[in-house]
């Protein structure tokens, strides 16, 4: 699995891919900030007041949690289903033909990279919060407390397991597409429109869905879904992307 996971790093590090993930995970959060702090008034909890408390920084970033999840998705579908639209997968099987090693190398080196992205992330979106959040009346000292640090560093972790989420969808979606395009535009419309679809005609369904227990623990818990039910949902979702996963994997033909 070593090599696996080193092999799959030797791909992702390549300017286009690391530029790609960064670009696109870095530039999301910042517009999240810039866009999250332009809706301050408009609803109850969006307030000046509300976001000068401690948690207010990890409040206005998790309302760019779905698109820093899609970033994810795309990354993780495209490495994926790449391998078979340019024939690399057989060549990588010749080297090491237990696939699901092979296949646990290769998810574990995506889930560094994303896990590293959403972290430099919010190390790069913090400062610029900092910087901006006072031209809209919020006060930031209470962000760099005791208690605003514990809260910057558990929602860090709580959107990367977010990340890693919306990531293990794309995985599962490039294993069964087995190209980036298809893989990557049914990931979109599974947790854009066909989820707001159906929490719109089915509001219970959000309990169920997986992009909403993500979405969920995103923000820590949300009025509707517990923090805790999100989290048990979504390992029960995780749990059963990686079995299909390594079924797809283990028993469906490579062309050669």
């Amino acid at each position: 699995m070593i090599r696996s996971f080193r092999s799959e790093w030797l791909k992702l590090r390549r300017p286009g891919v690391l530029l790609s993930a960064l670009g696109g995970t870095v530039g999301f959060s910042v517009l999240g900030i810039v866009l999250g702090l332009r809706r301050i008034g408009r609803t109850g909890e969006f307030t000046a007041l509300a976001l000068s408390q401690h948690g207010g920084f990890i409040t206005i970033m998790s309302r760019g949690s779905e698109f820093i999840g899609i970033v994810a998705l795309g990354i993780a579908a495209f490495a994926v289903s790449s391998e078979f639209t340019h024939g690399t997968l057989r060549n990588l099987l010749v080297r090491e033909p237990h696939r699901l090693r092979l296949l646990a190398g290769k998810s574990l080196a995506l889930a560094t990279l994303i896990a590293g992205t959403v972290a430099l992330a919010y190390a790069v979106a913090f400062p610029v919060a900092l910087a901006v959040a006072p031209g809209h009346g919020i006060d930031t000292s209470s962000w760099t407390s005791g208690a605003g640090i514990g809260s910057l560093l558990s929602g860090t972790g709580d959107m990367i397991i977010t990340a890693l989420g919306f990531g293990l969808l794309g995985v599962l979606l490039g294993m069964v597409f087995r190209s980036p395009a298809p893989a990557i535009i049914a990931g979109f419309a599974y947790t854009l429109p066909i989820e707001a679809l159906l929490v719109g005609s089915l509001g219970s369904s959000r309990n169920v869905l997986f992009a909403q227990q993500l979405d969920a623990i995103a923000s820590g818990g949300t009025s509707q879904i517990a923090y805790g039910a999100a989290l048990a949902v979504a390992a029960a979702w995780a749990v059963g992307a990686v079995i299909a996963t390594g079924a797809l994997f283990r028993w469906r033909d490579v062309a050669v």
